[in-house]
């Protein structure tokens, strides 16, 4: 009843676009109140999986729950789903003063990341869903200039980035850094290079796929990018 008299209420106001998008803001609200709840309701996993995740009981923040709420999310046909990980409710990765405080850091989302390939390979989703694990840049291989503590700053000539899942090789790195990690010596790769690539296993050709804004042509990658086609499979 509601949905017919939202309908005729719009039909006698064609031109109130805002309230035709109220209304659909609305429904998209009472479909995830209905469908999102059993989504972030744990209860149903074996303990064998929240142990593999890392996760404990009444944990709804760590990131290795983020990453079995992720799986579960593929499963009901999520198409793309976003990991922030701060710091795991832990440290955070923005360590100027001290690099070690990265350990805690890496062993919580590490364990979460390699649970969600593994789980993602059994259930038979990594076939068809490509994950994709970056940042926006890495750390200097030295201390902070004058630092008295182990700290690092940031440091975009070269760092890694990961790729895992649908047409993507497996148990390959790709590119080298000189003996110090601060340089690319071998196979760069750009971040345009990334994207385009990403691009290509989404079945999007990035050297087409444009928006026209100030009387030209933009493209997600610039006028940059090529296939990295050395990781494909």
């Amino acid at each position: 009843m509601l949905r017919d008299i939202n309908r005729e209420h719009s039909r006698l106001r064609p031109e109130d676009f805002a309230l035709q998008a109220r209304t659909g803001s609305f429904e998209t609200a009472n479909g995830m109140m209905r469908s999102a709840p059993p989504l972030f309701d744990l209860s149903n996993e074996s303990e064998s999986t929240l142990t593999m995740y890392g996760v404990e009981p009444g944990d709804n923040a760590s990131f290795g729950y983020q990453c079995l709420v992720a799986r579960r999310m593929i499963e009901r046909g999520v198409r793309v789903v976003e990991l922030v990980d701060s710091g795991s409710g832990h440290q955070n990765w923005d360590a100027h003063g001290n690099i070690f405080d990265h350990r805690k850091n890496a062993k919580f989302s590490d364990q979460g990341t390699a649970a969600l390939i593994r789980d993602m390979r059994q259930r038979g989703l990594l076939d068809h869903t490509l994950i994709a694990i970056c940042t926006e840049f890495g750390r200097t291989p030295w201390y902070q200039h004058k630092s008295k503590t182990p700290g690092r700053n940031h440091w975009h000539k070269a760092f890694t980035c990961l790729l895992a899942g649908a047409g993507v090789k497996g148990g390959m790195a790709y590119g080298k850094t000189n003996e110090w990690g601060s340089l690319v010596v071998e196979n760069p790769c750009h971040v345009h290079d990334y994207h385009a690539t990403i691009l290509h296993l989404l079945g999007l050709d990035h050297t087409k796929l444009t928006y026209h804004y100030g009387g030209r042509d933009f493209r997600l990658t610039d006028v940059y990018g090529n296939v990295v086609h050395d990781i494909l499979s």
